[in-house]
């Protein structure tokens, strides 16, 4: 079966050759598109001007969307998706695909950061999906509000579970539990900004390190994502979202979920506060889309850490030599005082 049009359209029936015009166009969406995912659902629509004008109905990106983020299905962030340019398909395109800013040369801010004229909104929805390989183990959506005080000043942090609230989970701690949650285990944080009609996803697509605490016994599973775009050669050149979900593990072996956070840190380390990582996520927000690589993904996360021990030992040396020049001139400043004192004392 074929997309075809014109002359060639009836030369092909002429020949007896199946063409999708043949097919009613309610079989088509109702039997056919609607087993797509979304990515399949994309494809399709780039086939013909027919499947493009059949994929472009929103039910259909809508159930994708509800397939791939269940979260996406809550009565706050569906209503916030009507409001997108083309709905759910926006959603989907925003959220499916990686944000890459462009890198800026001038910045108004002395740490590299860019004054925000506007703020992003006035508030950031997020809508957050945890799987452990098809199963799903947690979707929620958390709205926090980013005009107060305490949020702009206080260190940017999204939590959101309750301090004693857990998960409870199917999965049994083994030997092999860490790596194969690396493989299995699958995040989605994403970050929605209603004022700007505009969504992002600020987790890495898998897993980047899934690790066994020797003390506590918790597993920590990291979901980074570098977001580029600051001032050359300043600590906000880049900047990491980093998701964070971490496993309590009973003395039985059962696990269960109890945190998932969002914090976003520069390439010094510093956990910025709730006015620098608004910039942050106004890069990802506003970044040119591409396609989603994991491979890539990783490899940028590695340069990041690269660039951040890198700075880390260049801002040593420079404190150690800075130390040494203080020893020196305080080493001076007692020699010279010491023989003023035997001066004044022998005269």
């Amino acid at each position: 079966m074929a997309c075809t049009s014109g002359e060639s359209s009836t030369a092909e029936q002429r020949s007896g050759a199946a063409t999708i015009s043949a097919v009613h166009p309610d079989v088509i969406e109702s039997h056919i598109l609607t087993r797509l995912d979304g990515a399949s659902l994309g494809s399709a629509a780039a086939t013909c001007s027919q499947l493009h004008a059949l994929s472009s109905s929103d039910h259909l990106w809508s159930r994708a969307c509800r397939s791939m983020w269940p979260s996406s299905n809550s009565p706050r962030v569906s209503q916030v998706i009507s409001t997108f340019p083309n709905a759910s398909r926006s959603f989907f395109s925003d959220s499916f695909t990686a944000s890459r800013p462009p890198v800026t040369a001038i910045t108004n801010s002395s740490n590299g950061f860019t004054k925000i004229q506007e703020a992003v909104t006035t508030e950031i929805i997020s809508a957050v999906d945890l799987f452990y390989g098809e199963d799903l183990i947690l979707s929620k959506v958390i709205e926090t509000e980013t005009e107060t005080g305490w949020f702009l000043c206080s260190p940017f942090r999204v939590d959101l579970l309750d301090p004693k609230e857990a998960v409870r989970t199917e999965v049994s701690y083994r030997d092999d539990t860490c790596h194969n949650m690396v493989e299995r285990l699958r995040l989605s944080w994403i970050v929605i900004d209603s004022a700007a009609k505009r969504a992002v996803n600020v987790a890495s697509r898998r897993a980047v390190s899934v690790r066994r605490h020797w003390l506590t016994g918790e597993v920590e599973a990291r979901f980074p994502m570098v977001v580029s775009g600051g001032e050359r050669g300043t600590a906000a050149e880049a900047a990491v979202c980093g998701a964070v979900v971490t496993w309590g593990v009973s003395d039985g072996g059962e696990m269960n979920v109890r945190e998932v956070s969002l914090q976003i840190e520069d390439m010094d380390g510093t956990h910025l506060n709730g006015r620098d990582s608004l910039v942050i996520l106004k890069r990802a927000l506003e970044g040119k889309r591409v396609k989603a690589n994991v491979e890539e993904e990783e490899k940028r996360y590695e340069e990041f850490m690269k660039e951040k021990e890198e700075r880390k030992e260049r801002k040593a040396r420079v404190e150690g030599r800075l130390d040494m020049l203080c020893v020196g001139l305080a080493t001076l400043a007692f020699a010279g005082l010491f023989g003023l004192f035997v001066f004044w004392r022998w005269h």
